[in-house]
C-alpha cells in the first residue's frame, strides 16, 4: 500500500481526511450539546420568569381553587411547549404543583432548593424517571424575597437526539465532501506519480540501452520541470553515446590506416617485395606514419587530461603579439614553401594579455598550421588582434576552399574532417581544432569561424577569431 509513492500520496491523504473528520465530528458532537443546553437554559430562563410571575400572582396572592386551576393549566401549558416536566417547590421542599406527577422532591436535589442561583444537574431525580434528566433549577423571588424554586427536567435522550439529527446533517454533508476530496486525492496522485512512473519506466529503457526514449511534459510545475530536465539529460546522454560511438568508430579509422600501412611497408621489406633502392623512400613513409600516430596519441591525452578536474592553467601575462610573431617564424619554411604572404594588424603594437603562454601558443600555431594547410597557393593569410569591450580579440584569416555552413558547426568536433580537408590533407586526426576549442574553454573565453565566399563564388576567406583577457 506504501510502497508507491501514489499509494503513499493517497493514503497519506486519505488518512489525514479521516482524522481531520473524526476530530471535527467530535468537536461537534461536544460544541453542540454546549450549544443545545445553553439554548435550552436560555428558553427554560425567559418561562421561569413567567412562572415565576404567575407563580406570585397565583399562589400567594391568590389561593382561590379557580386561580390553582388556572396556574396548573398555564404549567401544563409551558411544560408541552418546551418538552420538560416543570415542579414548582416551596421553601420548605412541599410542591406547589408539578407536571410531572411527583409526590416528593428527592434528597439527592434538596441542595438545589437552597441555592439562590441557576443551577444544573443531571440525574435520574431519585429513580422517578428510566433515565438521566437534565434539572435546571430557577430560584423564585416575591418582593425580594426567595420563596421556592422551579426545577425543569429535560429528557436528556430528546437532548442527544437533537443534536444527533443536527451531527448527522452534519456527517452526511462531509462524506459527500470527503467523497469529492477523495476522488480529487486520487486525481492529483495520479496526476503526481505518472510522470514520475513514466520517468522510471524511460531510465530503465536508458539504461538497457534505448537512449532515444523521452517522457512527456504536460506541466509548468516541479513535476514538469523535472521531466523537462530527464529529457535534457536523456538527450544528452544520447549524444555522448553517439560522441563515444563515432569517437571509437574515428579513433579505430585512424589508427589502423597507418597501422595498415606500417605492417604492410615492413613485411614487402621483410619478403623482399620492396627493393633495397626502394627501401628508404619506404622507410620514410614508415616513419611519417609513426610520427602521425605518435601525434594522434599524444594529442588524445592531451584532451582527456584537459577534461579532467585536475588540469590546471599557469596564467601569467604575456605579448599576444610578440607571441604571434614567433609562432610565424617556426611555420616560416612552410609559408615559404606555398609563396604565402602573411599580412599582421597589430592595434596597438604590444598587447598584454593573461592567459597560459604554452597553451596560447599551441592554439596559434594550430590555427596558422590550418591557415597553411589549406590555403590556396600564392594567397595571403592575415592575422589581426585589436581591443573591444575589455577583451583582446585575435584573428587568423586565410583564402581557400569554400567551407560550408554544415561543416562550420562541426569543425571543433573530435575527428571530424569536411570533405574538402580530406582532399587536401590526410595527415590529420581531426582533433587540433577540438584541442584548440578545449584550451580557450578553460580561459573562460570563446572561439569561433566564419566563411566569406568572394566574389568569384569559388574561393572564400576562412576566419578563426578568439579572445583573452587583457591586463
Amino acid at each position: 500500500m506504501f510502497k508507491s509513492i501514489f499509494g503513499r500520496m493517497f493514503w497519506t491523504y486519505a488518512i489525514l481526511l479521516l482524522l481531520v473528520h473524526t476530530t471535527i465530528s467530535l468537536s461537534m458532537t461536544m460544541l453542540l450539546t454546549k450549544f443545545n443546553e445553553r439554548k435550552q437554559v436560555e428558553l427554560v430562563a425567559s418561562v421561569a420568569q413567567t412562572i415565576e410571575y404567575w407563580t406570585s400572582e397565583l399562589q400567594v396572592t391568590q389561593t382561590d381553587a379557580k386561580s390553582a386551576q388556572a396556574y396548573e393549566r398555564m404549567l401544563y401549558g409551558w411544560s408541552r411547549l418546551i418538552s420538560a416536566d416543570i415542579t414548582v417547590v416551596s421553601l420548605d421542599g412541599d410542591i406547589f404543583e408539578s407536571t410531572c406527577g411527583i409526590s416528593s422532591i428527592p434528597d439527592s436535589m434538596q441542595e438545589n432548593l437552597n441555592n439562590d442561583y441557576i443551577t444544573l444537574k443531571k440525574s435520574d431525580f431519585g429513580n422517578f424517571y428510566e433515565h438521566d434528566v437534565l434539572t435546571i433549577s430557577f430560584p423564585i423571588h416575591y418582593k425580594d424575597n426567595k420563596i421556592g424554586t422551579i426545577l425543569f427536567n429535560l429528557g436528556l435522550p430528546e437532548l442527544r437526539r437533537t443534536v444527533m439529527e443536527l451531527l448527522f446533517m452534519f456527517i452526511i454533508s462531509s462524506l459527500i465532501a470527503i467523497t469529492f476530496a477523495f476522488v480529487l486525492v486520487y486525481i492529483q496522485a495520479k496526476k503526481i506519480s505518472a510522470p514520475i512512473v513514466s520517468m522510471n519506466n524511460a531510465a530503465r529503457k536508458i539504461a538497457a540501452g534505448n537512449f532515444s526514449e523521452r517522457v512527456q511534459v504536460t506541466t509548468n510545475d516541479e513535476i514538469g520541470q523535472l521531466a523537462s530536465t530527464f529529457n535534457f539529460m536523456a538527450s544528452s546522454i544520447e549524444k555522448s553515446e553517439q560522441n563515444r560511438q563515432r569517437f571509437i568508430s574515428d579513433v579505430s579509422h585512424e589508427l589502423r590506416t597507418p597501422m595498415t600501412s606500417i605492417s604492410g611497408f615492413v613485411q614487402g621489406m621483410l619478403d623482399g617485395t620492396i627493393t633495397d633502392e626502394e627501401r628508404g623512400d619506404y622507410l620514410k613513409i614508415v616513419l611519417d606514419e609513426s610520427t602521425r600516430l605518435t601525434k594522434l596519441v599524444n594529442d588524445m591525452l592531451e584532451m582527456s587530461k584537459m577534461q579532467s578536474d585536475n588540469f590546471k592553467l599557469d596564467i601569467t601575462p604575456f605579448d599576444i603579439n610578440e607571441l604571434i610573431c614567433t609562432c610565424i617564424i617556426s611555420l616560416e619554411k612552410r609559408i615559404d614553401d606555398k609563396g604565402l604572404d602573411v599580412n599582421v594588424d597589430f592595434r596597438p603594437d604590444k598587447l598584454i594579455t593573461l592567459g597560459d603562454k604554452y597553451q596560447i601558443q599551441r592554439v596559434i600555431l594550430n590555427l596558422l598550421d590550418n591557415a597553411v594547410k589549406f590555403s590556396h597557393t600564392g594567397t595571403s593569410i592575415n592575422i589581426s588582434t585589436w581591443i573591444a569591450d575589455g577583451k583582446a580579440h585575435i584573428a587568423v584569416c586565410d583564402t581557400g576552399d569554400i567551407v560550408d555552413d554544415s561543416d562550420l558547426k562541426h569543425l571543433f568536433d573530435r575527428f571530424y574532417k569536411t570533405d574538402m580537408s580530406r582532399e587536401k590533407d590526410r595527415t590529420g586526426a581531426g582533433l587540433g581544432l577540438s584541442l584548440v576549442q578545449n584550451i580557450i574553454r578553460l580561459h573562460n573565453q570563446i572561439i569561433t569561424a566564419s566563411c566569406v565566399p568572394d566574389e568569384n563564388g569559388k574561393t572564400g576567406t576562412t576566419t578563426f577569431e578568439f579572445t583573452l583577457e587583457v591586463k
